[in-house]
């Protein structure tokens, strides 16, 4: 359960708390540091450290003392400012994201019960072959292929973990292909995918959620349409895919140069 951003601790108090922080426990930091490094130095060397920091401890309630005490209380608090930001923006970024996966799961049925479509393409595994019992490169290339020409369209919703007819298959055998049988690792291998077939600026296209259906995970990629031409690297050779009604075709060379004069002013709005 998320918490509430409303009912989390008071700014002030953990300014408070951070001033704290800084002058019981930053200061003595810092003068440990300034012992070990110039004892020798010092007017007033102590044999031990424990004798230092009781000496400075006693230094540090004398008025002359008093600024480096606001000193240090100030970048505790500045301190506690800066983790209270970075803790409101990781809340916010939580609470999105766990929307999007609620508008998701509502939506799945939906969009399996419609089936593929120009918008919509069902694959059964990443690399795992069902039919073979082992893992299949030659399947990662036909996923690749499928997020080129949604990129080089106009985007759209490649399910993994689907067979061909919209029945719920799963991704948990690909999960135990991998060396992190786990969705990380399997995000992380999708990812490895469209960088070394697609290219590195084809990552940024691609947006990916794990959605749980019948007992089963499935992959969700959201793909965007694309800004420039995204090619499949196939070799030496570089192969252009558009996605055309509910299948993706590979154009010619006359064919993707017609593409881009149409394609890419659509891709910048």
């Amino acid at each position: 359960m998320l918490i509430n951003l409303h009912q989390r601790i008071p700014i002030s108090f953990k300014i408070a708390i951070g001033a704290l922080v800084g002058v019981i426990l930053l200061h003595p930091l810092v003068t440990l540091i300034f012992w070990l490094e110039f004892n020798q130095l010092l007017s007033t060397p102590s044999d031990t450290l424990a004798d230092f920091l009781w000496w400075r401890i006693r230094e540090s309630t004398s008025f002359e003392m008093f600024p480096m005490s606001l000193l240090f209380a100030g970048l505790g608090a500045g301190l506690a400012l800066v983790l209270d930001l970075v803790e409101t923006l990781s809340e916010k970024s939580r609470e999105k994201s766990h929307i999007l996966k609620r508008q998701l799961s509502d939506q799945l049925p939906l969009l399996i019960a419609a089936g593929e479509s120009e918008a919509t393409e069902f694959k059964e595994s990443l690399r795992w072959d069902v039919k073979e019992g082992r893992v299949n490169k030659n399947l990662e290339k036909v996923i690749a292929k499928s997020l080129a020409g949604f990129m080089n369209h106009r985007g759209g919703n490649l399910l993994i973990g689907l067979s061909d007819d919209g029945t719920i298959k799963g991704i948990e055998a690909d999960y135990n292909s991998l060396n992190n049988k786990n969705r990380d690792g399997f995000e992380r291998a999708l990812i490895d995918l469209v960088n070394n077939q697609l290219g590195g600026s084809a990552g940024t296209f691609v947006h990916i959620q794990f959605l749980e259906s019948e007992g089963y995970t499935i992959c969700w990629v959201i793909v965007d349409a694309a800004t420039e031409p995204v090619y499949l690297k196939d070799g030496n050779i570089s192969r252009y895919f558009v996605r055309l009604g509910n299948s993706t075709r590979e154009l010619d060379v006359r064919e993707a140069q017609n593409h881009f004069a149409h394609r890419l002013p659509l891709g910048k709005h």
